[in-house]
Parts: structure tokens; sequence; C-alpha cells
């Protein structure tokens, strides 16, 4: 599945408690070249690690490890490395399977609990933020249905918004109803013009709020930024100097920058909150401190670097994770073993209502890799 298909009750599907053993897979795939013969290699060097894993494992009984070969083998069996995305996430547990196409890159693991690994989904899910784009010229407005790298053309709502025709033409035979604006009289009749776009884009945002890119020449987005009641609406500008682009593909080029500019914005918001609650006293970082809050239920707001994962050992009231080293061990069904701290840590803060943002790697290398602004 896509991640534009990840829903919040599935989401929480995903991260109820499985029957040891819960197998997750996360390969990277070339999302550039989706015919490269690494993809299929490293896809099947993980599923070899994890059934080597799961027959080494005490704690998993004959009968479920041969479910969980059999989910592995039908859930390999689906994979599409022609769609590829950045990553793939494979997830096997007795009696089902699941195989998710991430855009974003993730790490060659085989993860094995009693839960799924769904920190990569929710990270995904925050880089596919939806958003709307506005495509701006004389002779139509066009608005797209955005996430992440998906761009569908939106025609709901009277878009595309097409200029008025001025009388005179009315009583042309074949009249072209995309006729820009140039006669005499035009400047009024692009006011009008935008002002209809306006009106159009606001119903659409009533019922489907979400962040808005205006893309066009210069002169024509500063006057539909005029015509625009919901000013604060608007995300970016995007000046495209030859005119708005043709198709979502040649529109998505002209994004990026914007993207990574919001992307950036957030990074820098999360950092701005961090330090203010700092200075407040509600702050704290490192994986023992921020496990034992996230439990107790007073994060507000959870940073993690992108790749960050350690596995941990904790006592016997779940508590005071202890970090394990690397080791020739194989891992067990050892209930004091979990295996990814840090996924746990991400599940208690989406539970508890928390905001969880993932920032690149070491940007919180100063604080061991995650911190929180406490809610008290």
């Amino acid at each position: 599945m896509d991640i534009g298909d990840l829903t919040d009750e599935i989401l929480r599907d995903l991260r109820k408690e499985r029957a040891y053993p819960a197998v997750s897979l996360l390969v990277p795939t070339n999302r550039r070249s989706p015919y490269s013969p690494e993809d299929p290699v490293r896809l099947r060097n993980t599923v070899a690690e994890a059934k080597r894993r799961l027959a080494e494992d005490a704690g998993v009984s004959r009968s479920a490890r041969a479910d969980v070969e059999g989910q592995l083998d039908a859930a390999v069996a689906g994979v599409d490395l022609t769609h590829s995305s950045d990553g793939l996430l494979v997830l096997a547990a007795p009696g089902e399977h699941h195989v998710w196409y991430l855009p974003r890159s993730v790490p060659q693991r085989v993860v094995i609990g009693k839960t799924f690994l769904t920190r990569n989904l929710v990270a995904a899910a925050r880089m596919e933020e939806p958003y709307w784009a506005l495509a701006v010229t004389k002779g139509e407005c066009r608005l797209w249905d955005g996430a992440g790298d998906a761009l569908t053309e939106f025609t709901g709502n009277g878009f595309p918004v097409l200029p008025a025709l001025p009388d005179h033409v009315d009583a042309l035979p074949g009249k072209n109803y995309s006729m820009p604006i140039r006669e005499e009289g035009g400047a009024e009749r692009e006011r009008q013009y935008l002002r209809s776009v306006a009106g159009a884009l606001a119903g659409v945002l009533e019922k489907h709020p979400r962040p808005l890119y205006v893309v066009g020449l210069r002169e024509l987005t500063a006057h539909f930024k005029e015509a625009f009641p919901g000013q604060g609406a608007i995300t970016a500008v995007v000046e495209n100097g030859s005119g708005t682009a043709k198709s979502g593909h040649e529109l998505l080029e002209v994004l990026r920058p914007a993207f990574d500019e919001r992307r950036e914005a957030r990074r820098g918001e999360v950092l701005r909150r961090l330090s203010d609650a700092r200075g407040a006293r509600r702050y704290t970082s490192g994986l023992d401190e921020v496990w034992q809050t996230v439990r107790q239920g007073r994060v507000a707001l959870l940073a993690v670097e992108d790749h960050y994962q350690a596995t941990v050992r904790t006592d016997g009231n779940g508590g005071h994770p202890q970090v394990v080293e690397e080791t020739a061990e194989p891992l067990s069904a050892d209930a004091s073993l979990i295996e990814d701290a840090v996924d746990e840590i991400v599940e208690s803060a989406l539970d508890s209502g928390a905001d969880v943002e993932f920032v690149p790697d070491d940007t919180l290398a100063e604080e061991h890799r995650l911190a929180a602004v406490l809610r008290y």
C-alpha cells in the first residue's frame, strides 16, 4: 500500500500488540531506478535474515514459525519493485501480512517483537502532508490535490476556473472559453476573474483545509493575493517565470524548493519549541528520561532523529531502559527485551495525543537523539 492509503484507523490497528512473533522488515529501494538489480537482492537477503532469526529463536514454536514464514513469502510475492519508492516496509505475524511503500529512506533491518514497527509509517505520513496547489494563468486557474509526490488535478467546485468572456465574444461562432484576458478593459475583467477563483478556492479550503501553494507569474499571483480573503491560508507563493506548469510532473518540479523550505521551517519550529520548553523547565531529552515521561503521558511534543533506534532491556516494571549493545547472541522473546525502544516511545506519544516530529539525523546530537516538550 502507498502511504496515502494510511488512515488513523489503519495505523491504530497496526500498532496493536500481536501474538509473538510480529516481524517487521525495512528494505531500502531505488525510486529513480525501478529496475535496479540491487532491490530484489536486498529484499531476498532481508527475508532470509528474518527466517534465520525465527529458526534460532527458542520463543517461536514450530507452527508459529511456519505460519509467519508463509506470510513473509506471500507478502514478498505481492511486492512490485517497479513501483518502488525510497523504502519498503513488510510486516508479517501469524495470520496476516502487510506491505507498505515508503517515500523516505530507511535502513535495512529486521525487527521481531510483539508489535509491528510503525515509526516509519508515521514519519512517512508526516512527509506526505496533503496540500493544495493553485496554478494561476490568465487563460485558466487549475487546482491540484497533492500529497508528497502524488499530484492529481481537482475538478470540483468550479475548477478549472476560466475568465468570463466579454459580451462581443458571445456572438462569435466557436467561442473559445479559455481566451486569455488581453482585450481592452482586461484589468477589470482580470480582477473579476481572480475574485471568482478566490471564491471557488475558499469553498474548497473550508471543507478541506490544507497548506496552499500558489504558482504563477509574479504579477498575476500578486493580484490573486489581493483578491483572496484568506491570505493567511497561503503557505507559499511560487513564482514561475515561464508561466504555470502544464502537467502534474512539471508542477512538482516547480514546487520542490517550496516543499524544502516548509520542511526546514517545521524543523526550525520544533527546535524553537524545544528551546522555549528548556527555558520554562518543561523539557527533557535522552532515552531514559523520555521513556519515563512519555509513559506518564506528560509529553506534549516528541522530537526524534530520523534513523535513531536502540535495543534495550527494561527492569521488571518496564522502566529504566538499558541499551543492549550489538551481540552475536540471537535476540529472543525475552519479555524484558525491546528491539526498537524508539518505536515504543513514538507509539506511546501518539497514544497520549502528543505531537511527533521527525528531524534529520544529528539535529539532536546534543540531546542524545531525542527530546521532548513536557505538558507539566
